[in-house]
């Protein structure tokens, strides 16, 4: 008797399950990635999705000790909870946009962070997910004569053509022919005009690809706006000519370690001092050009000879 009275009686203090702490320690491994890398990631961008794909490729990756790898979706999928058709449709999106670069069936993270475009993706989302208009405003509805027709339709022609023109996406398009109207003495320029270079710059930024081909066949075409404009920035702001440039630009090109560091007018600007430091030091035994005569201008056959 005295059972069955105790067996109706809920305990005072129900039994807690027990909650399994988790800390995250490096001992258990952990994944070595430039701080260049990991700001661009931080700032680019990106979607959601997209971030989640570009975190789990890395970790993939550079977890792992490598560059690039064969990883299926279903990985991708497993490590950020994503289906597998968004994660192919996010990697797609991070392909044309230059942040992933797959050779073959290897994928890896692209480092060079100046060569992402984000424009491309931007025209994919608008023309896939852009609303159709269902209806429309009882004034649209009125009746219009022919020549108001004309203008409207002239009107949204024209600005379908610009919004195309700047997020095509396409790096080697060439410029407009009215873009002179933005920056006059510019060789070429975005549409808005924000980046831009002139004639000589374009050419050394073109001689400088010349060399990125050599140390990687596969090297996409940049963006040759960019890469001008990041030319015409580093000759203000260090005061230096194409020439110099060029000179540090074929001393990098040529060394075991920088070759592959330095593969854009960004990044040379970025490490411009340490490898004018290291080009002079006696102990470094590599080609430069000792070419001091002013008296042939830069943008010569003469002076051209020597860098091809």
């Amino acid at each position: 008797m005295s059972n069955l009275a105790y067996s109706n009686v809920s305990p005072i203090r129900p039994e807690t399950e027990a909650v399994e702490r988790r800390v995250v320690d490096t001992d258990n491994g952990y994944t070595r990635i430039a701080n260049e890398l990991l700001e661009a990631i931080a700032s680019a961008d990106l979607t959601a999705r997209q971030l989640k794909l570009m975190l789990a490729y890395v970790r993939k990756t550079y977890g792992f000790n490598k560059k690039s790898d064969r990883i299926a979706d279903e990985q991708i999928a497993q490590l950020t909870g994503l289906s597998r058709q968004n994660v192919n449709k996010a990697k797609k999106e991070l392909l044309s946009m230059n942040c992933l670069l797959m050779e073959g069936s290897q994928i890896g993270i692209n480092k060079e962070v100046s060569a992402w475009q984000f424009s491309k993706c931007l025209q994919v989302s608008n023309l896939v997910f852009k609303p159709e208009t269902k209806s429309v405003s009882n004034l649209e509805t009125l009746p219009v004569s022919k020549l108001e027709t004309h203008k409207r339709h002239s009107s949204k022609d024209k600005k379908e053509s610009n919004y195309s023109s700047e997020n095509s996406g396409e790096s080697s398009d060439p410029p407009p022919e009215n873009n002179s109207a933005i920056r006059p003495d510019a060789a070429i320029q975005t549409p808005k005009g924000d980046k831009w270079g002139t004639a000589d710059d374009l050419k050394a930024a073109d001689w400088i690809y010349s060399k990125v081909r050599n140390v990687s066949p596969t090297a996409q075409q940049p963006n040759w706006p960019a890469w001008a404009n990041d030319i015409r920035l580093m000759r203000n702001a260090l005061k230096c000519t194409h020439h110099e440039i060029c000179e540090l630009f074929k001393w990098a090109n040529a060394d075991a370690f920088w070759q592959t560091n330095v593969m854009s007018p960004a990044k040379l600007r970025q490490k411009w001092d340490t490898l004018k430091a290291q080009m002079h030091q006696p102990n470094r035994n590599r080609p430069v050009s000792t070419d001091q005569h002013a008296a042939v201008h830069w943008n010569s056959e003469e002076a051209w000879e020597k860098f091809i």
